[in-house]
C-alpha cells in the first residue's frame, strides 16, 4: 500500500537525535531482555502457535519461469490433484531451482504435471527463496498458457504481519506506535483477502500496492511484541449491507459491522484526506482529520518536497501509457487541479483536468496523475502540489506530504505515541467512528 513503504530506511537520519540519547541504556536493557537477536534473527512467535487465525496468500513473484529455494529442514512437496505422485526431501542446504520443464513444474529436478505445486516445509520452519526467508509454505500456480508460473506465500496472518510492520515502519519507533500499525495493517490485509482474494489464487502482493511484506528479515522482538500484545485484534465500523462490505456479524436492521481497508501512508503535512476523493470509498472511518503529530517527527524534505519537471513529451508518454483512452487528446495542452481539498495550510488535489490541442478533454483522479508520472511516488510524493506550465513542460511544485494521505499518518502516529497515547487512542482519532474488535 504505499504506504509507508520506504519509512524504515528514510527516517533513519530524522529520529538520530532522538535515538541516540538513548541508545546507551537502551542497548544494555535489549541485550538483558533478548540478548543478541538482529535483525535476520528472527524473535520466535511466542502466542500465535494457538490462534485459529486466517491465512494470507502473499503474491510474491508473478509470470516467472524459475525460482530458487532453499530449507535447512525436511520438505515435503506435492500435486494440488492428490493422484499425481508426492515427494519428501530430508533437507534442501543449497538452493535448487523450480522451473518449468516442458509440461512439469521441477523442483531440484522432481517433476509432476501439475497446475499447483505445495512445497511444505516440516515443523513450520523458515525456508528461502530466491535470497529472502520466509514463514509458512509455497504454492507454485502455472499460468493458463503453461508458459510461467506465480509464486505465492501461504502464512498464518500475525507470521505474514511478522514481515510487514518493520518493513512499513521503523521496528525502533514507540511501542504504542508499532500496536496501532499493527493493528491497521491486519484490519487491510483482512479486508482485501474477503473482499477481492476469493476471485484469484492470492490475496495481496508482497509489495507497496498492497503493504511490503519481507518475510523474516524484518522481525524483531519489538515487532513480535507489537504482534503479541494484537493479537486477533482489527477495526471495524458500521455499515450499509452490500457488496463491498467485508461482514463480520449478522445484519441488524440493514446495518452489519465490517472491517473496512484500513488504509495509512507515511506523511499527511497536516491533514488526512477523505478516502472519496483519493480510493472512492465512502466508509466512515475513513474521511479526513486534522494532523499536527507528523509535522516535528518526519523528514523535511517529506514536509516540503522539492520541485519535479518534466517535458511535455514526458508527461504525454506516461499518461498515454498508463490510460491509452487518453491518447485522444493529441497532446496535453492544459493539466488544472478541480475541487482541491482545502486545509489551513495544506492544498491537496483530488482530480485533474487535461486538455488537448483540439479542445477535448478528460478526467482523473490526481492519485492517479500522479503515479502515472511517477509510479515509484518517490518523486512526486503526494498530490499536494502546484501545477505550473514552463517552457519546456510542466512543474509540479511546491509538493507537501508523502503517500496518499488517507487514514492514518504513519508520522503522525509516532507523534502521538511519543506523547503518551495509547495504540487505541491513536487508531480512534485517525479512523474516527471505528472501534477495536477481538475476532481470533
Amino acid at each position: 500500500m504505499n504506504r509507508g513503504a520506504n519509512l524504515k530506511l528514510l527516517h533513519l537520519k530524522s529520529d538520530f537525535i532522538h535515538i541516540s540519547r538513548l541508545a546507551v541504556s537502551a542497548s544494555i536493557l535489549l541485550v538483558l531482555l533478548f540478548g543478541c537477536c538482529r535483525k535476520g534473527q528472527p524473535a520466535q512467535p511466542s502466542t500465535i502457535s494457538g490462534l485459529d487465525q486466517p491465512r494470507i496468500r502473499v503474491l510474491l513473484a508473478r509470470d516467472v519461469t524459475k525460482c530458487l529455494f532453499s530449507c535447512n529442514a525436511p520438505v515435503s512437496v506435492s500435486a494440488d490433484e492428490p493422484t499425481l505422485p508426492q515427494a519428501h526431501f530430508e533437507a534442501v542446504d543449497k538452493a535448487i531451482s523450480v522451473e518449468l520443464c516442458s509440461d512439469r513444474i521441477s523442483f531440484g529436478g522432481w517433476g509432476c504435471r501439475s497446475a499447483k505445486l505445495q512445497i511444505a516445509p516440516d515443523d513450520d520452519s523458515i525456508f528461502t527463496l530466491n535470497g529472502r526467508r520466509y514463514r509458512g509454505e509455497l504454492q507454485i500456480i502455472t499460468a493458463g498458457d503453461g508458459n510461467s508460473f506465480d509464486v505465492v506465500n501461504v502464512v498464518g496472518t500475525e507470521e505474514y504481519l511478522a514481515g510487514v510492520i518493520g518493513a512499513e515502519m521503523p521496528s525502533y519507533w514507540e511501542p504504542q506506535a508499532l500496536e496501532a500499525q499493527a493493528i491497521a495493517a491486519r484490519t487491510y490485509c483482512l479486508y482485501i483477502k474477503q473482499r477481492f482474494g476469493t476471485n484469484r489464487h492470492w490475496d495481496v502482493r508482497k509489495t507497496a500496492a498492497h503493504q511490503m511484506y519481507r518475510g523474516v528479515s524484518e522481525e524483531t522482538p519489538a515487532v513480535w511484541q507489537a504482534i503479541n500484545e494484537t493479537a486477533g485484534k482489527v477495526l471495524v465500523c458500521e455499515q450499509s449491507d452490500g457488496p463491498a462490505s467485508a461482514s463480520l456479524d449478522a445484519s441488524r436492521g440493514g446495518r452489519t459491522e465490517d472491517i473496512f481497508p484500513a488504509y495509512y501512508s507515511s506523511t499527511c503535512a497536516g491533514h488526512t484526506e477523505d478516502s472519496r476523493n483519493v480510493f472512492g470509498d465512502t466508509f466512515e472511518p475513513l474521511t479526513g482529520v486534522p494532523c499536527k503529530y507528523c509535522l516535528k517527527i518526519t523528514k523535511k524534505d517529506f514536509l516540503n518536497w522539492p520541485t519535479v519537471h518534466m517535458t511535455c513529451a514526458q508527461v504525454d508518454k506516461k499518461l498515454f501509457e498508463r490510460y491509452p483512452q487518453l491518447q485522444k487528446l493529441g497532446s496535453i495542452e492544459q493539466i488544472s487541479a478541480i475541487s482541491p481539498s482545502r486545509y489551513d495550510d495544506l492544498t491537496r488535489l483530488t482530480w485533474i483536468k487535461l486538455e488537448g490541442v483540439d479542445g477535448s478533454s478528460n478526467t482523473l483522479r490526481a492519485e492517479d496523475f500522479r503515479l502515472a508520472l511517477d509510479h515509484t511516488g518517490l518523486k512526486i510524493k503526494s498530490a499536494a502540489f502546484e501545477i505550473q506550465k514552463t517552457g519546456t513542460g510542466w512543474a509540479f511544485a511546491r509538493g507537501k506530504g508523502y503517500g496518499h494521505g488517507v487514514g492514518m499518518c504513519q508520522c503522525g502516529v509516532q507523534g502521538m505515541a511519543r506523547k503518551g497515547k495509547s495504540a487505541e487512542e491513536i487508531l480512534s482519532y485517525y479512523y474516527p467512528g471505528s472501534r477495536i474488535k477481538k475476532i481470533y
